[in-house]
C-alpha cells in the first residue's frame, strides 16, 4: 500500500511539473506588447463643453524617453492639454508591475454634430523586455473615437453658440470728455469675460464705424484662456481709437452677445451701452461724383460698340472707299482738265519752263491745230527774257488770255478746270 502511494504521488508530482514548464515556455516564447488604452468621458456633449479622453500607454519594463502622442486635432474641434494633462502611471498585468504614461485631453467641439477621430498611434521607446542592449521603438495603435456635440433647447437660434457657465461685458472710454476737436482721439475698450468654456467662442465685440466725423484705428484683439481645477475661463478684450477729422458727430453702438447659461437652463444677454461722440471741426469736403454700376456698364457698352464699328468700318468700309478714291484721283490726274489747270498754275508764277511743259502735256490730252494765239505771247514773253529786252518780263496777262481762248477753241466751250468728276456718274 504504501509503495502504490509513493508510486502515486510521484507521477502527480511529475504532471505538476511538465504542466509549469509548459507554462513557463509558453509565456517566454510569446510576444510581450505595450498596451495603449483609450477613455472617453462621454459619448455626447453640448457645443463649448469638454470632454476628457484619456489615452494610457503601459509597456512591461520602462520609458527612457517619453512617447510621441499625437495632436488629436480635427475640424471645428479645439483640443486642450490642462496644466498636469500628462503623468506617469503603474499597473499590475498578468501579476507583474508595468510602468507608463496617461494623457488626458479636453476636447471642445465647436459646432453640433458627429466628431470622429480617426485610428492613430503614439510612438514609443521602451527597454527591450528579452534583456537585449538596445531599446525597442514601435507605433502603438490608438483606436478611433467617436462622438457627438448637441446644441441644448433653446439654444439653437444662437449664432454664435456660446454655452457657458457666465459671461459678462465690461466697457470704458478714454479720453475725449465731452465735445471733440480736430485730431483728438478717444478709446474703447470691451473686455468679456467667460467662464465653463474657452475664450476663442467669443465673437468680435467691436463692429466697425463707417463715419467721416472720426476715423477707426482697431487693435488686435487679446483673447486669453485660464484652466483652474479643469474649469476653463478666459476674457476677450477688443481696442479700437476714434481720430475725430470732421465737423460732426458719430454713434458708437450697443453692444449685445446672447449666450446659453448651462447651468439654468435659458439664453441670456450681455449689453453695454452705446456712446454718441461730437466733433466741433471743420465740415468734410464734398464728394466726388461716383458712378454707379448701370453708369459703368452703360459706358462699357458704348465703348464696346464703338471699337466694334471701328472695326467694322476698317474691314469692310474702309478698302472700297480707299480704292474709289485712288481711281477718282487718277482719272482727275489722267483728265484735260488737271493738264489745263498745271498751265494756268505756271502762268501765274510766270514760270516759262514750266509752261512749255504743261502745254506738252495739255496738248497730248486736247490735240487739235497749233494756236496762234499762244504762239506770239510765249514769243514776246521769250524776248524779253532770252533777247535782252529792258522793261518788263513780258506779257504773261496776255499769254493766259491766248490758253483759254485756244482751250475754248479745242473743247467747244467746257473749260471748266476745277470740278471733278461727279461722285455717281450715271
Amino acid at each position: 500500500m504504501t509503495r502504490v502511494l509513493a508510486v502515486l504521488l510521484l507521477f502527480i508530482g511529475t504532471a505538476v511539473w511538465a504542466q509549469d514548464t509548459a507554462s513557463t515556455g509558453a509565456q517566454q516564447s510569446a510576444p510581450v506588447t505595450p498596451r495603449v488604452e483609450t477613455e472617453l468621458s462621454a459619448d455626447t456633449t453640448v457645443v463649448g463643453q469638454p470632454l476628457v479622453l484619456r489615452v494610457k500607454v503601459l509597456v512591461p519594463t520602462w520609458m527612457p524617453s517619453p512617447p510621441a502622442f499625437p495632436s488629436m486635432e480635427a475640424p471645428n474641434l479645439m483640443v486642450r492639454l490642462p496644466e498636469r494633462a500628462t503623468n506617469p502611471i503603474s499597473e499590475r498585468v498578468g501579476g507583474e508591475t508595468w510602468s507608463g504614461v496617461s494623457r488626458a485631453y479636453r476636447l471642445y467641439p465647436m459646432i453640433a454634430g458627429q466628431f470622429s477621430l480617426p485610428a492613430q498611434s503614439v510612438a514609443l521607446t521602451y527597454a527591450d523586455p528579452g534583456g537585449g542592449a538596445e531599446p525597442l521603438t514601435i507605433q502603438a495603435p490608438i483606436e478611433a473615437v467617436t462622438f457627438v456635440a448637441i446644441l441644448p433647447a433653446g439654444a439653437e437660434a444662437l449664432d454664435p453658440p456660446i454655452l457657458a457657465n457666465g459671461l459678462s461685458l465690461e466697457q470704458t472710454l478714454d479720453g475725449g470728455d465731452g465735445t471733440l476737436g480736430q485730431g483728438d482721439a478717444v478709446t474703447r475698450t470691451l473686455t468679456a469675460t467667460i467662464t465653463g468654456t474657452s475664450a476663442l467662442f467669443i465673437p468680435p465685440l467691436i463692429p466697425e464705424v463707417s463715419a467721416q466725423a472720426v476715423q477707426s484705428y482697431p487693435r488686435d484683439p487679446v483673447v486669453k484662456d485660464t484652466d483652474v481645477r479643469g474649469v476653463v475661463s478666459g476674457s476677450r478684450t477688443d481696442t479700437t481709437t476714434y481720430v475725430a477729422q470732421y465737423g460732426g458727430s458719430v454713434d458708437l453702438p450697443e453692444i449685445s452677445i446672447e449666450w446659453f447659461n448651462v447651468e439654468t437652463g435659458k439664453v441670456e444677454t450681455a449689453t453695454v451701452p452705446g456712446v454718441t461722440l461730437s466733433v466741433d471741426a471743420p465740415p468734410p469736403p464734398p464728394d466726388a461724383p461716383k458712378i454707379n454700376k448701370r453708369q459703368i456698364a452703360i459706358l462699357t457698352g458704348s465703348v464696346l460698340l464703338l471699337l466694334l464699328g471701328l472695326w467694322v468700318l476698317r474691314r469692310y468700309a474702309l478698302p472700297p472707299l480707299t480704292a474709289y478714291l485712288a481711281g477718282r484721283r487718277a482719272r482727275w490726274n489722267a483728265s484735260e482738265a488737271f493738264a489745263a489747270k498745271r498751265v494756268e498754275q505756271a502762268i501765274d508764277r510766270k514760270d516759262l519752263n514750266g509752261v512749255l511743259n504743261a502745254l506738252a502735256l495739255w496738248t497730248s490730252r486736247c490735240p487739235g491745230s497749233e494756236g496762234t494765239a499762244l504762239e506770239p505771247a510765249l514769243a514776246g514773253i521769250g524776248a524779253v527774257r532770252f533777247g535782252g529786252s529792258i522793261g518788263g518780263s513780258g506779257d504773261w496777262a496776255a499769254l493766259a488770255a491766248a490758253f483759254r481762248a485756244e482751250r475754248t477753241r479745242r473743247t467747244g466751250g467746257d473749260t471748266d478746270t476745277h470740278d471733278l468728276p461727279p461722285l455717281n456718274p450715271s
